[in-house]
């Protein structure tokens, strides 16, 4: 997936990522995981989630200059 072309915008699209805030205020590439999102606990207070072996796949995105238009891929 080099080059993308856009339906509506008949023009190249430009490649790029969604920004995710982690721990700490830290910028990293957005990521999909299959399946539902599950909770961990620890005595009883909802911590966060966690991927428990899921695959997770860093997404990539493609975004059309004239018209704005996004195409998503977890690669």
């Amino acid at each position: 997936m080099n080059t993308h072309t856009c339906r509506s915008g008949q023009t190249t699209m430009e490649k790029g990522y969604i920004a995710d805030y982690a721990d700490h205020n830290n910028l990293r590439q957005a990521e999909w995981v299959e399946g539902q999102p599950e909770r961990y606990t620890l005595l009883g207070v909802k911590l966060g989630i966690t991927t428990k072996g899921h695959p997770v796949r860093r997404i990539t995105v493609w975004r059309c200059p004239r018209c704005g238009f996004l195409e998503h891929y977890a690669l």
